[in-house]
């Protein structure tokens, strides 16, 4: 019964400190065809977004079922004025790649960059 607990309390701390992802959210490093352009998920929490090397974007996001929520935290593309720091969109995959379909999202340049186009998964 005590390790059950400390299972249960482990489990609850994880929720905690650790934003909910949905298992099939598929973490990567993801291109747009003919750009340099690279968008990468870790399995923590965290994406950014690079071209040559430079980080343009860097925040945070969080899935739950098919909808995904970016945070910018930092870069010069960062959408950080207020009420855009935060837009929500649908997520799907298949086997031409990653796409997005805008929720609600007030970051008009974050919404053009990331709908409406596929992003296809880097070896």
């Amino acid at each position: 019964m005590f390790k059950h607990s400390e299972s249960l309390l482990a489990a609850a701390l994880a929720m905690t400190f650790f934003p909910a992802f949905a298992a099939d959210f598929p973490v990567g490093t993801y291109l747009v065809d003919g750009s340099k352009t690279a968008l990468t998920f870790d399995a923590k929490g965290k994406f950014h977004v690079e071209e040559s090397m430079k980080t343009l974007v860097a925040g945070s996001y969080t899935v739950k079922g098919s909808q995904i929520q970016f945070t910018d935290q930092e870069g010069p593309w960062a959408c950080t004025k207020s009420g855009e720091k935060t837009g929500s969109y649908s997520w799907s995959v298949d086997k031409s790649g990653l796409s997005f379909t805008k929720v609600a999202d007030s970051c008009a340049d974050r919404a053009t960059s990331l709908a409406g186009v596929k992003w296809k998964a880097q070896p």
